[in-house]
């Protein structure tokens, strides 16, 4: 919008230059209010073509906001409802919990009566808005084996403050007199967000994907994992040898199952589908998709947690690694997107029966965005060592750059409603559970958000023929490493706090590879 009038002044009170373009002016206002005047016509006309180029530029720009722009305000009304909800429920203990850049969950736990004690005191009167504080270090700079320090730009000098985000607020069926609830960090002085916050880099991309382009996503995952028990021998081994789609699974392991759906439903965590896989001992389930894109991350750590207590609850072991036997499947983690034009009551934008291929020319170009950083974006969803022991012909994977339709042999599958025929979402199977579901997510989105952005034309689906023809993937996580390096998207996303610390870490763990055997002994010992 553009105000251009031949009055020197213009009374604030009716009417405001700022107010019509915030980030655009002609001319400015000085302290008293008073309309600066350009000093010819052809100045005005010529400030005005540039106004015009600029608003046209930041609109096809994508603009992830800086972190300094989330600042949570938490009065303190709310907080003392909180405690005292809590309290009535049975809970004695909140744990304040955040996920670092390598998966690994971070977390402190406060007793809820040094919460309510400190709210009655003057210096405390907001205990929830910065419970606890954990080292910037432990962000991105220690490797998931060891808390050694392993990125040359952290330290433990530097703090850094959890700030809880209420809505993920779950009371913990497993540990019933605990409740845990998601955090993002923030510098302790300035209460920024702090670039190494993987959750509050999600909620970034998410804010730029509405503002710049008017969409919003919509999102699946799919959980996969092996069921251990230690035999008479005191060997632990799979539960069964069943197979994909076997009932074997579901009726041996009832009880289980049984136990694990009422505990995710306690947590608002819905449940789409539960089947047995294609390993032994192996399960999926199926998380229900999402318009919440920030809450369904959630509902993955919380999912998982689940997982883990209610198999030790039944005497068994959950494994999540990738690949525990070469001989057999591995644990994939696959994620589902949609997304919808802002304002279009949930209308599925990814679809287009008229075109071609199904898919509308918005979801081509996130496809093609996505295929375009594939081979980087792996360093992020399938990001170990072990990781690509998954990978390969015939695993069901992909190994090969390129997309299709319904073929699981493709790394980027576009998926067919079962009921209108329609294609609606797009698989990425490439993805598994040693990533960090809130970075993966991000760094995905933000490259099918620049395909949308550049409006790139998808290239052609693979055939039985033209697969002989498509690129290779990375075979390693090196060369998956060496890959993001030269990614200025990518990079740019994560910024380079967070990208330097995190190739540094994951390239010491790719130079000290250890044997199959040593990850799945490694695995069950955390399980």
């Amino acid at each position: 919008k553009i105000a251009i009038s031949t009055s020197v002044t213009i009374l604030p009170t009716l009417f405001s230059v700022k107010a019509m373009a915030p980030n655009y002016s002609i001319a400015t206002n000085d302290e008293n209010g008073t309309l600066l005047p350009s000093t010819s016509t052809d100045e005005t006309i010529q400030k005005t073509i540039e106004f015009a180029a600029a608003a046209k530029q930041k609109q096809l720009s994508l603009s992830i906001p800086h972190p300094s722009v989330y600042r949570r305000s938490f009065d303190q009304g709310s907080q003392a409802a909180i405690i005292r909800s809590l309290r009535a429920a049975g809970v004695k203990f909140i744990r304040f919990a955040t996920v670092d850049a390598y998966n690994t969950i971070r977390c402190k736990t406060v007793p809820l009566a040094q919460l309510s004690s400190q709210r009655r005191t003057t210096q405390a009167s907001h205990p929830l808005s910065n419970p606890v504080s954990i080292a910037e270090i432990c962000f991105a700079g220690l490797p998931s084996s060891a808390d050694v320090p392993s990125a040359p730009n952290l330290s433990s000098r530097n703090v850094l403050t959890l700030q809880p985000d209420f809505s993920s607020l779950r009371i913990l069926p497993y540990a019933s007199k605990t409740a845990m609830v998601m955090c993002t960090a923030h510098d302790q002085q300035s209460q920024d967000l702090s670039p190494l916050c993987t959750r509050g880099l999600l909620k970034r991309v998410l804010h730029s994907a509405k503002e710049d382009l008017g969409i919003e996503f919509s999102v699946g995952a799919e959980l996969e994992f092996l069921l251990y028990r230690e035999n008479k021998d005191g060997v632990m081994q799979p539960v069964d040898m069943s197979t994909f789609g076997n009932a074997t699974m579901l009726n041996e392991q009832e009880d289980f199952i049984s136990t694990l759906y009422d505990q995710l439903e306690q947590q608002d965590i819905p449940i789409e589908l539960i089947h047995s896989e294609s390993a032994p001992g192996q399960l999926e389930v199926v998380l229900s998709y999402s318009d919440d894109i920030l809450q369904l991350a959630d509902d993955v750590v919380y999912a998982r947690e689940t997982v883990t207590n209610v198999a030790k609850q039944h005497g068994m072991k959950a494994v999540f690694l990738p690949k525990t036997s070469m001989m057999t499947a591995g644990n994939g983690s696959h994620l589902h997107f949609s997304f919808r034009e802002v304002g279009s009551h949930h209308r599925n934008a990814f679809s287009d029966p008229s075109q071609t291929t199904g898919i509308s020319r918005k979801g081509e170009a996130f496809i093609e965005g996505l295929l375009d950083h594939l081979p980087s974006l792996l360093s992020l969803s399938i990001p170990t060592v072990n990781s690509f022991r998954r990978v390969g012909p015939g695993c069901w994977t992909g190994h090969k750059l390129g997309w299709s339709t319904e073929d699981k042999e493709s790394p980027v599958r576009v998926c067919i409603d079962l009921n209108t025929q329609q294609a609606s979402n797009v698989e990425l199977k490439l993805s598994d559970a040693t990533a960090n579901i809130y970075l993966e997510l991000a760094a995905i989105l933000a490259a099918g958000m620049e395909g949308i952005k550049d409006e790139k034309v998808l290239r052609p689906m693979m055939n039985d023929e033209s697969n002989n023809y498509a690129l290779p993937l990375p075979q390693s996580l090196h060369e998956s490493l060496v890959s993001l390096k030269k990614d200025e998207l990518l990079l740019s996303i994560l910024g380079d706090e967070l990208s330097t610390a995190y190739i540094a870490v994951r390239e010491l763990e790719a130079r000290t590879e250890t044997s199959l055997e040593e990850e799945v002994s490694a695995a069950l010992n955390r399980a």
